[in-house]
C-alpha cells in the first residue's frame, strides 16, 4: 500500500501574523483550532510562538540586500516601468551596488571595498520577487506614451458611447480607415534555423527602394474594403497593376509616395463611399468612420461630404492610435510581416531590384493573409470599440502614468514589510552596516520579556522602514547624480565658439580644435582693445545660422567634421 502524499499547505506571512495575534489577545485559546481557522500549519504557529523566526528571517543575513532594501528596489523598477524607462538588468546591478556602497559605516577600519555582486545575482532577485521578469522592450515614441492616460480614454469612450446609442449602429455600419507605409526591398528580423558550425546569422535584403503607401479600410464585422496604393510617381503606369489584381483595388501617386489631403478625399469619394453604400440595406442608414487626426483625413471638404452624404466622423485624440485604431491594434503588424516573409522568398530566388508589379502581387499575397476575419475582429475587442467595452484598453493604462521618478516615489513606512522572501546563497557582505545593527536591535527586543509582540512588530516595522528609506534616498541620488551629469554635458557642447573654417572642405578632429582654441584666444584679445581690424585669415567668426554641418561621402581614416557656408541672398 502506498503511502499517502502528504501536501504542503500555501500561506502567508500575513496569515501568520494574524493567528499570532489571535492567540496573544486570547491567552487561552487553542493553538489548534487557531491555526485552523487562519489555515497555517499547526506545527510552524508552535514554532513561532516559541520564538523562531520566519525562513526567509533566518537566512536573510546571507543576502547581499535585505529585504527591505530590495523592496525599494522593487518598487523603483516598477516606477521606472509606469514612466516609459524599463529598468535592464545591468541597471539593477549597478543600483543595488549603489545601496551597498551606501550603507552607514558603524565602526572605521572596515575594507574600503565589497566583493561584487555574483552574476547571477539579478536571476535569484526576480526568482525571490516574482513580480520582477525579463521581457524584450518596445520602442514608442514619447508622444504616444505621454498622450495616452484614463483622462483621455475616458472622454474618447463617453464619445463613442453617445453616437452608438444615438444611431444604433450594426457591426457592418462601422468603420476604421487608416494608411501604413512600405519601403520596398526591405524586410523585418526572423527566426531561423541556422548550421551552429556557421558563425554568421546574417540575413541579406535588397535594401529600401522606395516607399509606397496603402489606405485600407475595415468594420466590426470583419470585412475588409478595397485598398488604396500611393506609388511615388508623376503618372501611373498600368505596368505596375498585375492582370489579376482585384477589380475594386484602386491605384494612385504622389511625389513622394504618401498620402496627402487629395489622396485622402479621393479614397473617401471613390472607395469608401462606393464600397459601403452597396453594402448598407437602407440607404438611408448612417454609417460610423472612426480615423486618426492625421492631416489629410480631417479637411474642410471631407468633413462636408461625410455630412451630406450621413457619414458621422470620429476621430480618435492624438497620439492614441496605437491603443485606439483596429487596424493599428491587431492587422497591420500581421501584413508587415507576412509581407517580409513574401520579401524573403523573392530574395533567395532573385537578388536585382524588386519591381512594382512584383511589390504588387507579393502585397495581394500578405492581404489576403493579415486580413483575416479574426484578425480584424480580435482588432476591435482590442481596442474596446466592438462591442464597446472601455475596461480593455483602460485596464492596460491602469493608474496614471508618471513623467518622472521622484515625483512619484512614495513613502510608505507605516506599511508591513513582508518577509515572504527567498533565500538567496551569496556571501554574506563584509562590513558593519545598518541592516547588522537593526539585526543587533531586533534580536535584543525579542529577547525582552517585558515587551508585548505588537511592540516588537512595530519596532522592526520601524527598523526596516529605515532601511526602506536610505534605499530609497540612495535611488533618488543616483538619478539626480545621473541628470546633473547629462545637463553638465549639455551645457559644454552648447559654450564655445562657432568658428567658420575656410581654405578647406574636410578636417580632423584636431585640426578642428587647434583653429577653434586660436579663435577664442583672438576673441580674447579683441575684447581687451580697441576696436580694430581682424588679423585672423584663415578663421571668421560667425553665428549660429552662419554655418552649418552637412553629411559627406568622403572617407578618411580618422574622424573628420565638414563644414560648408550656409550662402545668404
Amino acid at each position: 500500500m502506498d503511502a499517502p502524499i502528504r501536501v504542503k499547505r500555501v500561506y502567508t506571512e500575513a496569515q501568520l501574523q494574524a493567528a499570532l495575534s489571535d492567540i496573544h489577545e486570547n491567552p487561552g485559546q487553542s493553538i489548534r483550532a487557531t491555526a485552523a481557522a487562519h489555515e497555517v500549519p499547526e506545527s510552524t504557529l508552535r514554532n513561532r510562538l516559541a520564538g523562531h523566526t520566519s525562513c526567509s528571517g533566518a537566512h536573510e543575513h546571507r543576502q547581499n540586500l535585505s529585504s527591505a532594501e530590495e523592496k525599494t528596489l522593487v518598487k523603483w523598477l516598477s516606477n521606472l516601468t509606469r514612466a516609459g524607462f524599463p529598468t535592464s538588468p545591468a541597471l539593477l546591478v549597478e543600483m543595488a551596488e549603489e545601496v551597498r556602497r551606501s550603507r552607514f559605516k558603524l565602526r572605521e577600519g572596515l575594507p574600503p571595498q565589497l566583493q561584487p555582486l555574483g552574476k547571477n545575482w539579478s536571476l535569484k532577485f526576480c526568482t525571490r520577487h516574482p513580480e520582477i521578469k525579463g521581457v524584450w522592450t518596445r520602442q514608442i515614441e514619447r508622444a504616444r506614451y505621454d498622450g495616452v492616460n484614463c483622462e483621455t480614454l475616458s472622454r474618447w469612450f463617453d464619445a463613442v458611447r453617445a453616437l452608438m446609442d444615438e444611431h444604433r449602429y450594426a457591426p457592418s455600419q462601422i468603420y476604421n480607415m487608416d494608411e501604413s507605409g512600405f519601403a520596398v526591398g526591405t524586410s523585418q528580423a526572423s527566426r531561423a534555423l541556422v548550421n551552429v558550425r556557421d558563425k554568421s546569422s546574417w540575413k541579406k535584403i535588397q535594401g529600401r527602394q522606395e516607399w509606397i503607401t496603402a489606405i485600407e479600410v475595415v468594420d466590426a464585422a470583419g470585412f475588409v474594403g478595397p485598398p488604396l496604393l500611393i506609388f511615388k510617381s508623376k503618372h501611373l503606369s498600368t505596368a505596375w497593376v498585375p492582370d489579376h489584381a482585384p477589380p475594386d483595388w484602386r491605384f494612385t501617386t504622389s511625389k513622394s509616395g504618401w498620402t496627402s489631403d487629395s489622396h485622402g478625399y479621393q479614397w473617401l469619394t471613390e472607395v469608401f463611399e462606393p464600397w459601403s453604400r452597396r453594402r448598407l440595406p437602407d440607404p438611408t442608414v448612417r454609417r460610423l468612420l472612426i480615423m486618426d487626426g492625421h492631416s489629410s483625413h480631417v479637411t474642410a471638404k471631407v468633413i462636408s461630404f461625410c455630412m451630406q452624404n450621413g457619414i458621422d466622423l470620429l476621430i480618435m485624440p492624438p497620439h492614441c492610435s496605437h491603443m485606439l485604431q483596429p487596424l493599428d491594434v491587431s492587422v497591420f503588424a500581421p501584413l508587415k510581416r507576412a509581407l517580409g516573409k513574401e520579401t524573403d522568398k523573392v530574395a533567395r530566388l532573385d537578388s536585382s531590384r524588386v519591381a512594382r508589379v512584383q511589390w504588387t502581387e507579393m502585397y495581394m499575397r500578405a492581404h489576403k493573409t493579415a486580413f483575416s476575419t479574426s484578425n480584424i475582429c480580435s482588432g476591435w475587442r482590442a481596442a474596446g470599440l466592438y462591442p464597446l467595452y472601455p475596461d480593455v484598453v483602460l485596464d492596460k493604462v491602469g493608474t496614471a502614468r508618471v513623467s518622472t521618478f521622484v515625483s512619484n516615489m512614495n513613502h510608505d513606512s507605516s506599511a508591513e514589510v513582508n518577509l515572504d522572501a527567498s533565500l538567496l546563497d551569496s556571501s554574506p557582505p563584509d562590513g558593519t552596516e545598518l541592516r547588522q545593527a537593526n539585526a543587533l536591535l531586533m534580536r535584543n527586543i525579542n529577547g525582552a520579556s517585558d515587551l508585548t509582540p505588537r511592540t516588537k512588530r512595530y519596532t522592526g516595522r520601524m527598523a526596516r522602514g529605515f532601511e526602506r528609506l536610505h534605499t530609497e534616498m540612495v535611488t533618488i541620488v543616483q538619478e539626480r547624480d545621473a541628470q546633473r551629469q547629462l545637463l553638465e554635458a549639455r551645457k559644454k557642447r552648447k559654450t564655445g565658439k562657432r568658428v567658420m573654417l575656410q581654405n578647406k572642405f574636410v578636417f580632423s578632429t584636431p585640426e578642428v580644435l587647434k583653429i577653434t582654441m586660436e579663435a577664442e584666444s583672438t576673441s580674447g584679445k579683441k575684447k581687451r582693445s580697441a576696436r580694430g581690424k581682424d588679423t585672423v585669415q584663415t578663421t571668421e567668426l560667425l553665428s549660429d545660422h552662419d554655418a552649418c554641418i552637412v553629411d559627406s561621402d568622403v572617407e578618411s581614416e580618422g574622424s573628420v567634421i565638414v563644414v560648408a557656408r550656409t550662402m545668404r541672398s
